[in-house]
């Protein structure tokens, strides 16, 4: 007997093993898209590919990057005929050789991400179908009678729960799509930087996004509309966007970062609904507003030392009519500045400092500055960088100017929960840098460390910039889904999701 038990124990945790092959979803690889009647066919291509691509269900399948390690061949095609337009995509079993065909069609540009939308459910439809075919049927041992083992926790499989995909198509309201979620359409160029104003009586929202010279009024209801722009004049670069009212007058101020030949030269413009008024220009500081809610948000504002290092201090900044000065200095952790630091509140009462350092880790810094707890795991992830003056640091480093990689926001929410984003991509060396994947967590301070709560699906693009409102509980993405090249100015994208 003893040298059966042995064979007992191996046979269970074959079937074991058996099992858990059966419960994980298969491996897809998606084709590129071929594009048939319309221009720019390679463009369409990839941002095809990649939409379609965010919207399927990933509890049902797995994508892979090549066709030799999937278990399915997910082939896609686009033709358009006059304003209607057909999209098909052919399911092929690469074990069975078995083909499953699936279509969607609509009418105008302005419908084709909604039939993405749909095209990915019937997708999903299709896989589900298959999972209950090959999901093995419960079976008892009737010869063998194997020892009970103890049940593992259900929270070893599953440690951490994951929200709704990041993207669910919502140009329009349908029954067919989840409530609260909403994608734009493409918008042509890269974008680095977004902030929203108002929700006014009508229901639209005002959203506001920016590139190096210009910034763009936008309202949102069932899709966008521009409303105004402004330029900056040469040489002038934006660096980041945030929207306050510190007058409490009910009309959106802009607060526009700027850097013009290695100094800061940032702008204050106020926005009525129609167009844009100069307050403020020429002004010696970097802003950041820090709050869930315009009406309450708070701006704060950090200068540039000679030779380019961010003083160790910033200030918040007040309105008077269209004088801007500052009031109650705070001083930041060493490794902190404007762009990638935030004071925590604690649950002891206590206020902490929470810096996302240029290697992309979590620092909490004490009351007292000193070091309080540091990320095992990197966040974070910008390709937004500002070069500034630094004859000093060149001759530490060798460098002529101060690299300084503008982070990604970190936001405190009502109930403590900290959200903090991670792009992910093909390469992140020095100063070169390229994202096109990314994620949004949900992190808790405990006092001593933090827990990972929850964490968004994992998501194609680079994740630019993003703004969150406590009122309605939406996180406004703004997302580069195409990279600007030689020959195509590349595309960016809007999506508004709740996180619960």
């Amino acid at each position: 007997m003893k040298s059966f038990a042995p064979v007992v124990i191996l046979i269970a945790m074959f079937l074991i093993i058996a099992c858990a092959a059966y419960a994980s979803p298969p491996t897809a690889h998606m084709a590129e898209f071929t594009v048939t009647g319309a221009p720019n066919n390679q463009d369409l291509k990839l941002t095809l590919h990649g939409i379609l691509a965010s919207r399927l269900n990933l509890d049902l399948v797995q994508l892979v990057e090549k066709p030799d390690q999937a278990d399915l061949l997910v082939i896609g095609s686009y033709a358009k005929f006059g304003k209607m337009f057909s999209l098909d995509v052919l399911i092929k079993n690469r074990e069975s050789n078995k083909l499953t065909k699936v279509f969607e069609q609509g009418e105008g540009e302005e419908d084709i991400i909604p039939a993405l939308g749909r095209l990915a459910q019937k997708i999903d439809a299709e896989l589900a179908k298959r999972s209950a075919i090959t999901k093995p049927a419960t079976t008892t041992a009737a010869a063998v009678v194997v020892p009970a083992l103890p049940t593992p926790a259900t929270t070893a499989v599953l440690a951490v729960p994951f929200l709704p995909p990041p993207y669910v198509t919502r140009s329009e309201p349908s029954a067919k799509e989840t409530p609260g979620v909403w994608l734009s359409a493409p918008l042509e160029g890269v974008y680095s930087s977004i902030a929203t104003g108002r929700t006014l009586s009508s229901g639209e929202l005002e959203l506001f996004v920016a590139n190096d010279r210009t910034i763009r009024a936008y309202l949102k209801s069932s899709e966008l509309r521009l409303v105004a722009e402004v330029t900056i004049p040469l040489p002038g670069k934006i660096l980041a966007i945030d929207t306050a009212d510190l007058d409490r007058d009910g009309i959106p101020e802009l607060y526009v970062s700027i850097i013009d030949r290695e100094t800061p030269s940032s702008r204050i413009y106020s926005f009525n609904g129609t167009v844009f008024s100069l307050l403020s220009e020429n002004q010696i500081w970097f802003f950041r507003g820090i709050g869930t809610d315009i009406a309450s948000r708070t701006i704060f504002a950090q200068e540039v030392a000679t030779g380019g290092k961010f003083y160790g201090t910033i200030k918040e900044l007040v309105k008077s009519d269209h004088h801007f000065t500052t009031k109650n200095v705070q001083g930041l952790p060493h490794t902190g500045n404007i762009f990638n630091c935030i004071k925590l509140n604690g649950a002891s009462g206590k206020d902490y400092y929470v810096v996302l350092d240029e290697a992309g880790y979590l620092v909490v810094y004490s009351p007292e500055g000193t070091e309080a707890w540091k990320s095992s795991e990197k966040f974070g992830g910008s390709e937004g960088i500002v070069t500034t003056g630094a004859h000093g640091h060149s001759r530490i480093t060798g460098d002529l100017v101060r690299w300084t990689f503008l982070e990604q926001r970190l936001t405190q929410l009502k109930n403590g929960t900290l959200l903090v984003p991670h792009n992910e991509g093909s390469f992140s060396f020095g100063n070169n840098r390229s994202f096109d994947k990314y994620s949004l967590f949900g992190l808790t301070w405990n006092g001593s460390v933090f827990k990972e709560k929850w964490r968004t699906r994992q998501s194609p693009g680079y994740l630019a910039d993003y703004t969150y409102s406590q009122a309605s509980g939406e996180v406004v993405l703004l997302e580069v889904v195409q990279k600007s090249g030689m020959f195509n100015k590349g595309k960016s994208v809007i999506s508004i999701n709740r996180i619960e």
